[in-house]
């Protein structure tokens, strides 16, 4: 496949290139330039002229973007937006979604992950890092979608059914770790408050056995450090690295209220940070978390979370709340720069552990994103980066492509039945909606 008339936009460095081409041999990507290589029978496999079976895509002049990584998200959840507004985060586990998501069946789980998968997809975002329930039924949705995942299976570390769970988590973790070159596995202790350090300290050798990586909740409020310093008498970043959780490649989903010594912590560990700053928006705490941590030599990227406190799994969305946020808890306009927020949509490709993710460049995995510039938002075209991280819509993503194979075209997706997915979502949040005496399936700590 070529692309040809486009205009590369190297998300990481800030570069432009006009007038580009890039060429696809299968699933990664072969070359890539500017001129008249990329012009009609400039190119082709051999560098001659294009078979039959080898098709050009004229890009138009369109952005081409790499595919946007999403760190951190509960796909399934996308069913579940809208039914907690305007609550704290106490009230928003405890008497809303800790009780839908108990009553949710595995096929829930499936029909809800291929509503989110559907949304980012169209979105630009072509890899997830996914923490929820049911995940084999999430896997089956990745599947069917194609998009690229990491998933986890959430497993609490209290109550009396604990041990029986992790036994659950594990075995999903041997049997589908191999499954699908495109969909990896991770383990998913839920939180060091919901999960005491012995059960941690369990969890962390058998993903060092079964040799996957770990995605965690971590220091998501204040309340909850302080919690920890009282009954532990260190932070919650402190007694992952006792756990021994906070290591190369754990994945830890917010880290939001660290302390400068959890910093250095995590830079230390090789962990890496999902920063989802519309959650915390939605629940009133600011804080200045994504400078320090990026003055602190962190990698960081973005997650969406999960749909009931977003609202929206667009990572272009969640970037520009990461930009005005940042300048916000600071009070500077000068912090969350263009040039700091946009490496930040595809970092969580290399925290994935894949290579030369997020770059158009040879070598790199065929994950692209066409976006569309003939719309009044996206002109007169001043800044392309300003641009894309400011005043780009949703439906300026024209086509994607995951490992090489179109997924997305002209805003939809090329072969799931988008009216099915709405009107089975439709369905079931109707019905889970109706529990609402239910007690939650766990206790929120604040």
């Amino acid at each position: 496949m070529l692309i040809r008339n486009a205009c590369i936009v190297d998300l990481a460095h800030g570069t432009v290139t006009e007038d580009g081409f890039c060429y696809i041999d299968g699933s990664t990507i072969a070359s890539v330039g500017s001129g008249s290589m990329g012009r009609a029978g400039g190119h082709g496999r051999h560098g001659g002229a294009f078979r039959d079976n080898e098709e050009i895509i004229d890009a138009d002049g369109a952005y081409l973007i790499p595919g946007l990584v999403n760190l951190h998200a509960h796909t399934a959840m996308a069913p579940l937006r809208g039914t907690a507004e305007d609550v704290t985060p106490e009230d928003w586990f405890n008497k809303h979604v800790w009780i839908f998501e108990k009553n949710l069946t595995p096929q829930d789980v499936y029909w809800g992950t291929l509503l989110g998968a559907l949304e980012m997809l169209t979105a630009g975002v072509t890899c997830v890092a996914d923490h929820y329930f049911h995940m084999d039924h999430a896997f089956r949705a990745f599947q069917r979608s194609g998009m690229r995942a990491n998933i986890a299976q959430a497993v609490f570390g209290v109550g009396d059914d604990a041990a029986q769970k992790l036994d659950e988590a594990i075995a999903f973790t041997e049997e589908f770790s191999h499954a699908d070159p495109r969909i990896t596995v991770s383990m998913g202790p839920h939180s060091p408050y919901l999960c005491p350090p012995e059960f941690l300290r369990t969890v962390v050798t058998e993903a060092e056995r079964i040799g996957v990586r770990m995605h965690i909740h971590v220091s998501e409020t204040a309340t909850q450090v302080q919690q920890s310093l009282q009954q532990h008498g260190k932070t919650p970043i402190a007694v992952l690295k006792d756990s021994g959780v906070l290591s190369g490649g754990t994945l830890l989903a917010h880290a939001y209220h660290s302390t400068d010594e959890d910093l250095a912590l995590i830079r230390e560990s090789g962990s890496v940070v999902a920063h989802c700053p519309t959650t915390y928006m939605r629940f009133g705490d600011m804080t200045d978390f994504l400078p320090r941590a990026l003055r602190a030599g962190l990698t960081v990227g973005l997650g969406s979370d999960g749909a009931a406190s977003n609202s929206t799994m667009s990572l272009f969305r969640t970037a520009r709340d990461a930009a005005l946020l940042a300048k916000l808890a600071t009070r500077n306009p000068e912090e969350g720069p263009v040039g700091s927020i946009l490496p930040l949509l595809t970092a969580g490709g290399r925290a994935l552990g894949l290579p030369n993710y997020g770059e158009v460049r040879p070598g790199a995995p065929a994950d692209l994103v066409l976006i569309r510039r003939n719309t009044a938002a996206m002109n007169p075209g001043y800044s392309a980066t300003a641009d894309i991280l400011y005043a780009i819509q949703e439906h300026n993503v024209d086509t994607v492509l995951v490992d090489g194979r179109i997924v997305v075209k002209h805003g939809r997706h090329v072969s799931v039945d988008h009216k099915t997915v709405y009107d089975k979502n439709r369905e079931l949040v109707t019905r889970i909606a109706q529990h609402t005496s239910d007690t939650p399936m766990q206790t929120f700590a604040g």
